[in-house]
């Protein structure tokens, strides 16, 4: 029996890659010298309310994984599903990205370049995550083990895991170096940024994602109980963040920390309310549908639309620049990858099912149902 559908992650997806675009893009005019005042500032909010992209990502990838396979897991057939939509495309767009932005000479290199995401400086993150799908078997059974003991231990770990995490993201740096000279004696710039990519960094949001999955109703009516309180604490850690940003605070690493994970809860509320509206819904499945694709492909359509847009139209303004392309790109990348996907073999590029394949099999399915109605009417 198949799954309900958790509309709101549809939702969530499309944000992230949204957020992402606008990291790249606004967050990148941001740090341009000499930008004037009143630019920096609100390029800098813009690049702080989506900063926590790649935590949502990781967050909602946990919750997926945990919510289709904890009932129904087949080793096999998870691999084989990683490998024809995630790992091909990931490799063919590495080749594009490298190509197109201009890293020709790391062909020569090519595997190293894909195994730390330097295809294209926005392809770390699957370097990264890449490492979680392939020890996501074993995260699995940890995550049962754990779930099915008593309410204490489950407790206990969870809570551990946040000052583990804090000691992890504090010590980054030196644990990254170590590791390194550990594994690789005297290790590339690849080598080392193969390790400086390691989940590892990352695992807090992956693990938030795990505890949400495994007790998701009750999760989703807290969060909707409270949401007013969640949302009241948004606002103050956000005024920090960007204080921070622009370097009018102090950093404080475990508030930026409890920033990302109330954003993430901040874009979960509004997801479950952005669902109820099926106009919307299907806007944001859309995008959310090829955010995929549209990751490893959007800096080749942002630089594209950001370079046309000033050559042409001779905009100097890097904010209105900057939103205009934030816009396009959100939206067009998206159309452009539901383009492709009506070629044959699309899916070993844009990491979805063919849409040709996809209209077949909902013809069929029209036509069984169809075939069972008419029969019980006989």
């Amino acid at each position: 029996m198949a799954k309900e559908r958790l509309k709101e992650l549809d939702i969530i997806r499309a944000i992230a890659f949204i957020f992402v675009v606008d990291q790249h893009i606004l967050g990148g005019y941001s740090y341009i010298k000499e930008l004037p005042k009143d630019q920096y500032l609100i390029l800098k909010m813009f690049y702080i309310v989506a900063k926590p992209a790649v935590p949502i990502f990781l967050t909602i990838s946990a919750i997926s994984l945990f919510y289709v396979y904890y009932d129904n897991f087949n080793a096999k057939k998870y691999y084989i599903k990683r490998a024809k939509y995630i790992l091909i495309p990931y490799i063919i767009w590495s080749a594009i990205n490298m190509y197109k932005l201009g890293n020709r000479d790391g062909f020569n290199d090519f595997i190293w370049q894909v195994l730390s995401g330097n295809g294209g400086f926005h392809l770390w993150y699957m370097g990264m995550i890449l490492r979680l799908y392939i020890c996501f078997p074993i995260i699995l059974y940890i995550g049962k083990r754990i779930y099915n003991s008593n309410k204490v231990l489950r407790i206990i770990v969870f809570i551990s895991t946040f000052p583990a995490y804090y000691m992890l993201s504090k010590y980054q740096y030196v644990i990254s170096q170590n590791a390194g000279k550990f594994i690789f004696n005297n290790p590339t710039e690849l080598q080392q940024k193969f390790v400086n990519v390691s989940s590892i960094f990352w695992i807090l949001y992956f693990i938030l994602g795990i505890y949400i999955a495994l007790n998701y109703k009750t999760f989703k009516n807290i969060i909707m109980k409270f949401k007013w309180v969640v949302i009241a604490a948004y606002l103050p850690l956000l005024v920090y963040t960007y204080m921070n940003e622009i370097e009018a605070v102090k950093f404080i690493r475990s508030v930026y920390i409890l920033f990302t994970i109330v954003t993430i809860l901040v874009v979960y509320i509004i997801a479950i309310y952005l669902a109820n509206f099926k106009s919307l819904y299907n806007k944001f499945k859309f995008i959310g549908d090829y955010s995929f694709a549209g990751y490893m492909a959007h800096i080749i359509v942002l630089n594209w639309f950001a370079n046309n847009l000033q050559f042409y139209f001779g905009i100097k303004n890097h904010l209105i620049l900057g939103v205009l392309v934030w816009i396009l790109t959100s939206i067009t990348t998206p159309i452009i990858m539901s383009f492709l996907n009506c070629f044959p073999y699309s899916q070993y590029v844009i990491g979805a099912k063919n849409n040709i394949i996809k209209d077949i099999n909902n013809k069929k399915r029209i036509q069984n149902t169809d075939k069972k109605i008419i029969g019980y009417n006989l």
